[in-house]
């Protein structure tokens, strides 16, 4: 017996990758009339809503109606939280989401490390962003990525450089030829700070130049 779902994704998933993006959404649309509570189905047709479409309020209204009959279909909520943490008028409602994902997968490290990067660009609470890149780099140490938000965070934000720059010199011996890591390094060694808590004020974004 025929996989009609899977039938229609892979006949929309061709029609995207040959341009026909309003055909792909058609194909999961007639098909999603007849099996509405198909989820990946309708995932797929969320995401080409929202990256190829560029209709972001009808690919959330997708999101929603999957997990308004499935609230532990957690692909959905995850392609959520991607979209709504990129604005603070929806903190609220990211804060929720991102809770109950953080508790179900404690481990999974690119979630931790997209929910410290919420926390600090948008709640600007950057405890629980500390505490979270924190996590990130002891789930996977030899992480560059995270080991350069960790310390981002540290100098930036809590003006803590020395651990900032314990992080730094650690994403250095990971990736020896990162002009950003090196030129921040060099910035802050320039300092010659004496604490942690730094010597002056006044000190500009290290890693944003």
């Amino acid at each position: 017996m025929a996989d009609l779902g899977y039938e229609a994704r892979k006949k929309a998933e061709n029609q995207r990758s040959s341009g026909n993006i309003d055909g792909a959404i058609k194909t999961l649309e007639d098909y999603l009339l007849t099996e509405p509570r198909d989820k990946p189905a309708r995932l797929l047709l969320s995401n080409i809503l929202i990256y190829d479409k560029r209709n972001t309020d009808l690919g959330l209204i997708q999101l929603d109606a999957i997990l308004e009959t499935d609230p532990d279909y957690d692909d959905a909520r995850k392609a959520l939280v991607t979209i709504l943490k990129r604005s603070k008028k929806f903190n609220d409602e990211t804060s929720a989401h991102f809770d109950i994902l953080v508790r179900k997968y404690p481990d999974d490290s690119d979630l931790i490390h997209s929910y410290g990067i919420f926390c600090r660009e948008q709640l600007l609470d950057f405890t629980k962003a500390e505490s979270a890149f924190k996590k990130c780099v002891e789930l996977k140490p030899n992480n560059e990525t995270y080991r350069l938000s960790y310390a981002s965070l540290l100098i930036n934000d809590l003006r803590m450089y020395l651990d900032g720059k314990a992080q730094l010199e650690y994403a250095l011996e990971l990736n020896p030829n990162n002009q950003k890591t090196i030129k921040a390094l060099q910035r802050l060694q320039k300092r010659k700070y004496q604490s942690n808590k730094g010597p002056r004020k006044g000190i500009t974004s290290l890693l944003s130049k």
